[in-house]
């Protein structure tokens, strides 16, 4: 069994080898993944304080800044209004990144349908962006982005990585927190599995993550009817984690890992909670119950019960 367990995962490195180039293309694709970052803000103090992060995040370079003006009622303010003021708020957003020494382009869009999500990421599209980081909660525009519309169509739409900032964390950037989640965000990073070719690709490309700290490997042992069933399931999750971490520690990569049983959102959470981790990394596509998470009502779960950052790894297979 462990000699399949070690086939099936060198088959999957094969394929995203072939896929995605070896060696110094696939660490290059690792290092651009941040470089042209798309945020979009309502300029609320959540995105604020997520914005100070994404100057930390490694290999940064550029940010294209999106602001989506609602003008479905303009009882209160007028069109003209609204739009000078979300222009003075871009401007001093992007004097404080300028500030840093990143490369700013400033995009202002209008809607009166609500059509936030379609707008981020058609931005991401015209703008090249490498990845989209989003504030998870704000006044209107982000305000329930894990649990609304606007969620639910950039997890299916996007084509590109997407890192969601907790507002829990990001609300008390001081001392010790900022510093973690921050600068600091791959200190510690776990790591869902399955054991498709997707959750291979995406721990293939966090463990290539320059800065990455310690990565957590996760399976959560989700189906059986008997004690039997489950044993059986942990025993086959220990013999594929054995051959992944075999690969990883061959790497120099410093790694440990879990299996646990029960509802997987519930578990992952709990998990990168004790851990104290500093992000969780989820492949958007994979089998069975990974398939679920991104798509279905568990996406939802993971995203209300999350305390801790989280990013959705595109894969290109």
């Amino acid at each position: 069994m462990k000699r399949a367990a070690s086939s099936h995962f060198s088959q999957s490195l094969n394929i995203i080898r072939s896929i995605s180039g070896t060696g110094s293309l696939i660490r290059d694709g690792v290092r651009i993944m941040f470089r042209n970052v798309l945020f979009p803000t309502d300029f609320s103090g959540h995105a604020k304080r997520a914005l100070e992060c994404v100057t930390g995040l490694p290999g940064i370079q550029e940010v294209t800044l999106l602001h989506v003006a609602n003008l479905r009622d303009t009882s209160r303010w007028g069109v003209q209004d609204i739009i000078a003021g979300a222009k003075r708020h871009m401007a001093e957003d992007r004097a404080y990144l300028t500030a840093k020494g990143i490369t700013v382009h400033c995009v202002l869009r209008k809607t009166k349908d609500g059509g936030i999500g379609q707008e981020i990421i058609a931005v991401a599209a015209s703008e090249g962006a490498t990845a989209i980081v989003m504030s998870a909660r704000g006044k209107s525009m982000v305000e329930g982005i894990l649990l609304g519309t606007v969620s639910n169509y950039v997890l299916r739409n996007a084509t590109i990585h997407l890192l969601i900032m907790r507002y829990r964390l990001i609300e008390h950037l001081d001392g010790k927190t900022y510093t973690k989640f921050c600068p600091m965000i791959l200190s510690k990073v776990v790591c869902p599995t399955d054991f498709s070719i997707f959750s291979d690709q995406t721990i293939q490309w966090v463990s290539g993550l320059p800065g990455l700290g310690e990565l957590v490997l996760v399976h959560v042992v989700s189906s059986g009817e008997t004690s039997e069933e489950i044993a059986a399931g942990h025993a086959d999750a220990e013999k594929r984690l054995a051959v992944i971490m075999a690969d990883l520690t061959g790497r120099g990569i410093a790694a440990r890992y879990h299996i646990l049983t029960g509802n997987p959102a519930t578990e992952i959470n709990r998990l990168a909670t004790e851990e104290d981790a500093s992000l969780i990394a989820l492949s958007s596509f994979g089998k069975g119950w990974f398939r679920d998470i991104m798509l279905g009502s568990t996406a939802a779960e993971v995203a209300r019960t999350a305390e801790r950052p989280v990013v959705i790894m595109r894969g290109r297979l």
